[in-house]
C-alpha cells in the first residue's frame, strides 16, 4: 500500500505522522510487554518451555513487523529492517532459520507505487526535451525504500537504468524519523550503546541524505571516476544531464543478481566474495570513504566476471583521524597489544565506563567481533560465522551486552561498523573463502604485498593510473 500524500501545510500531518509512529510503536510495545510476560511465566517453568515460550514471541514479532513496516516506505521501511536485526535470541537453527524467512518481504521487496504516478513524476522532473530522448519501459525492475527503479534507453541506442523518487516520499520519512526516538525509547534497554540519542541523531541524518538524488549524483561520479577501469569491479556510469532532485539515470549493467550468484562454483564465489570485501570494507579502512549500504540487490555479477556495484545514496566520507582510529585498533588487535586496544577506545570515546569493562574484557569482545577477518590463513565465511559475528557484536546475552550498553558507539562510526557487519552477511551468503586478515593488512600496513591474485591485478591497476598521472588509494 504506497504512502498517503502528506500536505506540510494541512493540519492532518500530525495525525499521519503519529498514526505511522503508532503503527510501529504498537509492535514494539507488545513485543515487549509479551517478553516481560514472557520472564514470569519462564521462570516457573523448565529451561524448554522457556526456550519454546521465547520463540514464540520473536516470531510472533517478526510477523508483526512484516505486515506493519512492509507495507510501509521511506524511513518507516529502513527502521523496520533495523528493528529486524535485534532480539534473535532464538533456542535453535530452525527457529533461527524461520525467523530469516518470515522478515525476508522487509529485505527482498518493497511495495510497488502505481505506475502512472512514477511516469508522471519523472515526465514532470524530466521535462519535454530530456524525455523526448528517453524511452522508458512502465514496468519497474526494481523497488526500494524510496524510489523505484525502471529500465529505459537513451537516444534510442543506450541502455540506462532509470531511479524515480516516489511521491511525497519526503514527507513520510521526515515523519517517520520524529517517530525515531519513541522506538528507540521503547526498545532502549535491548541496543548496545549508553549514547543512542546521538547515534539516532546520525542515522536519522543519513537517512535525510539519501533523499538528495543531487547529492547522490555527485557521490556516484566520484565513485565512477576513482574506479575507472577496475580490474575486479565495475561501477555504472551516470548521466547527469538525465539527473535531477527526483530522477537519477546511469548505465545499465546487465548481470546475474546476488541470489543467482549464490548458486555458483566456489572460485566463482570466492572471487566475488573478495571483490565485495575489496570494495566495501576496503573503502571503510583504505580510503576512509565508502558505500555504506552492503545490501544483495546493490552487487551483480557481471559476465566478463566483474562485480557491478550499485546506489550511492548512503556514501560516507569519514575524518583521517578516524580512519587512523580504526586502523590502529585493527593494527593493535593483530599483533595482540591489548593494553593499546584498549587505551585507543578511551582516548578515541569508545569506551565511557571502564569500570564497567576490563581491559581484557574489551579485547575479548573486539576479538569476537572482528574475529572473522583477523586472521592471514584462508578461511571460508558461512551463515553461522555471519549470525555469530552480529549476535555477539549487538544481541542480548552476547557475553559482553551489558558492558557494552553502557559504552559509546561514536557516530563517525555507527555506519562503517553497520558496512562489516552487513558484508560479513554477505560473504556468509556466499560461503566465500579468502585470506580476509591478510587483505586487511594491505590497507593497514604501508610495506604489506598483495596477498591475493586479485590483489595484484589491483595493485598493477594502482600503478597504472600513477603512470597516467591519476593517484589511487590502496583497495
Amino acid at each position: 500500500m504506497p504512502d498517503s500524500p502528506i500536505d506540510p501545510k494541512s493540519s492532518g500531518q500530525v495525525g499521519v505522522r503519529l498514526a505511522r509512529g503508532q503503527k510501529i510503536g504498537r509492535v514494539v510495545a507488545g513485543h515487549a510487554v509479551r517478553s516481560a510476560t514472557g520472564k514470569l511465566i519462564g521462570s516457573k517453568a523448565d529451561a524448554d518451555a522457556r526456550a519454546r515460550k521465547q520463540d514464540e514471541q520473536i516470531l510472533r514479532f517478526a510477523d508483526e513487523l512484516v505486515m506493519v513496516a512492509g507495507t510501509m516506505k521511506g524511513a518507516a521501511l529502513k527502521l523496520g529492517q533495523f528493528l529486524a536485526m535485534f532480539d534473535v535470541g532464538l533456542s535453535s537453527e530452525a527457529t533461527r532459520e524461520e525467523f530469516t524467512a518470515r522478515l525476508a518481504p522487509l529485505f527482498d521487496r518493497a511495495p510497488a507505487v502505481d505506475d502512472k504516478a512514477m511516469m508522471a513524476v519523472l515526465e514532470s522532473s524530466l521535462g519535454p526535451a530530456r524525455m523526448a530522448r528517453l524511452d522508458v519501459e512502465p514496468t519497474p525492475i526494481a523497488a526500494a525504500s524510496i524510489g523505484q527503479v525502471y529500465l529505459g534507453t537513451l537516444d534510442g541506442d543506450r541502455r540506462v537504468a532509470v531511479k524515480v523518487q516516489y511521491p511525497h516520499v519526503k514527507s513520510s520519512v521526515r515523519a517517520d524519523l520524529k517517530n525515531l526516538a519513541l522506538i528507540v525509547k521503547m526498545g532502549r534497554s535491548r541496543m548496545p550503546a549508553a549514547n543512542l540519542d546521538d547515534v539516532v541523531a546520525e542515522v536519522s541524518r543519513r537517512i535525510l541524505a539519501e533523499l538528495d538524488y543531487v547529492a547522490e549524483l555527485a557521490n556516484h561520479q566520484r565513485v565512477h571516476d576513482f574506479y575507472a577501469g577496475h580490474p575486479a569491479w565495475r561501477i555504472p556510469r551516470p548521466h547527469a544531464e538525465f539527473s535531477t532532485d527526483q530522477v537519477l539515470v546511469t548505465e545499465y549493467l546487465d548481470g546475474i543478481g546476488f541470489a543467482q550468484a549464490r548458486g555458483l562454483p566456489a572460485e566463482a564465489r570466492d572471487r566475488i566474495g573478495e571483490a565485495v570485501y575489496r570494495f566495501y570494507c576496503g573503502g571503510v579502512y583504505a580510503r576512509g570513504e565508502f558505500c555504506a549500504d552492503p545490501h544483495p540487490g546493490n552487487v551483480l555479477v557481471l559476465a566478463d566476471g566483474k562485480v557491478g556495484f550499485l546506489d550511492f545514496g548512503l556514501y560516507l566520507t569519514m575524518d583521517e583521524s578516524d580512519v587512523a582510529l580504526q586502523r590502529n585498533i585493527f593494527g593493535a588487535l593483530i599483533e595482540g597489544r591489548d593494553e593499546d586496544v584498549y587505551r585507543l577506545a578511551v582516548d578515541g570515546g569508545f569506551i565511557l565506563d571502564e569500570e564497567a569493562m576490563s581491559m581484557d574484557q574489551f579485547a575479548e569482545y573486539m576479538r569476537m567481533v572482528a574475529g572473522w577477518h583477523l586472521s592471514s590463513q584462508r578461511s571460508t565465511v558461512t551463515a553461522e560465522v555471519a549470525r555469530r559475528t552480529f549476535a555477539r557484536a549487538v544481541l542480548p546475552g552476547s557475553g559482553h551486552f551489558r558492558q557494552i550498553q553502557r559504552q559509546g558507539l561514536l557516530e563517525a562510526h555507527v555506519f562503517s561498523r553497520r558496512t562489516e557487519l552487513s558484508v560479513c552477511e554477505l560473504l556468509g551468503q556466499l560461503e566465500a573463502t579468502a585470506p580476509w586478515g591478510s587483505i586487511v593488512r594491505e590497507w593497514i600496513y604501508e610495506d604489506a604485498a598483495p596477498s591475493t591474485p586479485m590483489g595484484v591485478e589491483i595493485e598493477n591497476w594502482r600503478g597504472a593510473r600513477g603512470r597516467d598521472g591519476v593517484a589511487g588509494d590502496l583497495i
